[in-house]
């Protein structure tokens, strides 16, 4: 409805400036263009004349463009051959333009001009423009004229075609108006209303039908942002039930043993307490973890650079895991082909890389379990890397597995070691240093995560 509006008062305003200007200013145009064309004439006759260095000659112009031009020289001179306005212009008529032109500095413009023509004694309303010099000490009188013609039938006839132009231009008005309104407007409150249900959660992806390509493109982007939302949704409630899952089983477990040693007075021995103190240090594992995860996306995690070596931080990791898998039965060994130093958070870098362990060791379900960890030459980088013998990932999943709690098989997994948001927790932490980061996967055969440093 606005743009219908909108285009009505477009054509009217045009309209109206067409009526305007082709009635109420015509005549004022037209007396402009007549003095203006009246001028040119004049100067280019007296640049001729000026040219030729001679007022040996008395001569005139016939019609040519309504205008009439004569030329006088000696001014008291008459020619009586001249076949225009100005033929019978007698010489006080000629001497008193002369007059007024030297009066004016040379050159003057005679408005509304009256000459009662002595041969027929008709009137005749003119322009006159007048232009005096001197050639040899010789004078010359330029005098350039045109008919004033009344425009009163010609403004007439123009207000007539103008009510059917109106007409015509309304009906024409009336149309585009509907087109807009099936081409634009139809797919727009179409849109309007898709878009609608897409924020109550209701959009069924339905595909609005346009003619135009752009509103096309965003109805597809329409489309694809349903598309996202539906997956963000989806993981948000995945989110919501991986959490819970993982908060909910320490919780229940400090609570048990905690209300059985209250209960049974014998159970209250050391193995139950440090099964208290290690499902609370999971419980905050995974706090801690959230928090970060929530501080790098916020950007308000800081880094401390600093130069770390790679053999030095990789033999800590390695020492921290090295009890733990002989208790669990996994193979875990250094392969340092390559040393070297680089610039990191190493509190974060040794987090990404015990992200990587834990992702080994909470991911093989083979009896012979090796984890290797290592580094080596990787073009012009270095590239430190966690490398398992386990199930493997397919290769749809590589780019899904580093969201936070994507699962492979859908099913969720209580993690034995970590918070389960690990590889998010990764990825983000790589991001920031800008480190080039990924995994090498072969389904049932092994998976090789890593990041790749400069040296320095």
């Amino acid at each position: 409805m606005q743009v219908t509006v909108i285009l009505f008062v477009f054509v009217a305003a045009v309209l109206g400036l067409i009526y305007i200007f082709q009635t109420v200013y015509l005549n004022d145009f037209y007396s402009s263009e007549k003095k203006s064309l009246l001028k040119n004439i004049a100067n280019n006759v007296a640049e001729t004349i000026a040219l030729n260095e001679s007022s040996d000659f008395d001569f005139e112009y016939g019609m040519s463009n309504e205008v009439c031009i004569r030329t006088v020289s000696n001014v008291d001179k008459y020619n009586n051959d001249c076949h225009c306005s100005l033929k019978d212009m007698n010489v006080d008529t000629i001497n008193e333009i002369a007059s007024q032109t030297i009066d004016a500095g040379g050159d003057k413009l005679f408005d509304q001009f009256v000459y009662i023509s002595r041969r027929d004694g008709v009137r005749n309303d003119l322009y006159i423009y007048a232009k005096y010099l001197t050639v040899n000490e010789d004078v010359v009188l330029v005098m350039v004229s045109s008919m004033i013609t009344p425009l009163d039938i010609t403004i007439s006839t123009i207000k007539s075609q103008y009510l059917v132009i109106v007409g015509i231009v309304i009906i024409m008005t009336l149309i585009l108006a509907f087109l807009i309104s099936r081409i634009i407007l139809k797919p727009v409150k179409d849109m309007n209303s898709e878009s609608k249900k897409l924020a109550k959660g209701q959009y069924d992806g339905s595909l609005v039908k346009t003619n135009s390509q752009e509103f096309d493109e965003l109805n597809d982007t329409l489309i694809q942002a349903n598309e996202d939302i539906l997956a963000a949704d989806t993981a948000r409630k995945e989110l919501i039930g991986n959490v819970s899952h993982d908060l909910r089983t320490p919780l229940t477990m400090i609570v048990g043993y905690g209300e059985m040693m209250k209960d049974i007075p014998e159970e209250n021995n050391e193995e139950n307490i440090d099964i208290i103190i290690n499902e609370a240090k999971r419980l905050s594992a995974l706090v801690d973890d959230m928090l970060m995860v929530s501080k790098l996306e916020l950007g308000h995690l800081e880094l401390n650079r600093k130069k770390i070596n790679a053999r030095t931080l990789l033999d800590n990791v390695f020492h921290q895991y090295e009890k733990y898998c002989e208790s669990m039965n996994v193979d875990i060994s250094l392969d340092m082909e390559e040393d070297f130093d680089f610039m990191a958070d190493e509190n974060r870098i040794e987090q990404v890389l015990y992200n990587f362990i834990n992702n080994a060791l909470n991911y093989n379900s083979k009896e012979d379990q090796k984890i290797i960890i290592g580094t080596k030459k990787n073009g012009d980088s270095y590239r430190i890397y966690v490398h398992d013998n386990g199930d493997g990932i397919a290769e749809d999943d590589k780019d899904k597995i580093w969201e936070r709690y994507y699962k492979v098989d859908k099913e969720h997994k209580r993690p034995h070691i970590g918070s389960g948001i690990g590889l998010s927790l990764c990825r983000q932490i790589l991001e920031v240093h800008e480190f080039n980061y990924g995994v090498d996967s072969s389904p049932g055969e092994y998976s090789e995560f890593y990041f790749d440093v400069h040296n320095i």
